[in-house]
C-alpha cells in the first residue's frame, strides 16, 4: 500500500513540476475593449494583454506594435456593435523567445 501511495505521489510531482516546466515560457491572456472600429478595439484590447504580461513591454508596443521578447500566437479575436461603438473580446498566448 505504500508503495502505491510513493508511486503516485511521485507521478502527480512529475506531472505537476513538468507542467510547470513546459508552460513557464508561454502565458494566455485575455483582453476586452470597446471603441469606435473593430480594428481600434482589437488594438486596445491587445494593448491591455501585453500589459498583462508585463508593463515593460508595453512602451515598446506603443512604439512600434511588436512585443519585445515574446511571440505573439493564437491571436483570438470576437467583435459584436455595442451601441454605437464595438466591442472585442481577445486572446493570446505570448510564449518568451
Amino acid at each position: 500500500m505504500k508503495t502505491k501511495l510513493l508511486m503516485c505521489a511521485a507521478i502527480g510531482a512529475a506531472m505537476t513540476f513538468g507542467a510547470g516546466v513546459a508552460n513557464a515560457r508561454c502565458m494566455t491572456k485575455a483582453a476586452v475593449a470597446t471603441s469606435t472600429s473593430a480594428d481600434s478595439a482589437r488594438w486596445f484590447a491587445m494593448e491591455t494583454m501585453v500589459q498583462n504580461v508585463s508593463w515593460g513591454l508595453w512602451p515598446g508596443f506603443l512604439a512600434n506594435g511588436q512585443v519585445e521578447g515574446y511571440r505573439v500566437v493564437n491571436k483570438r479575436y470576437r467583435c459584436r456593435p455595442d451601441g454605437g461603438m464595438v466591442t472585442c473580446h481577445g486572446r493570446a498566448t505570448f510564449c518568451a523567445k
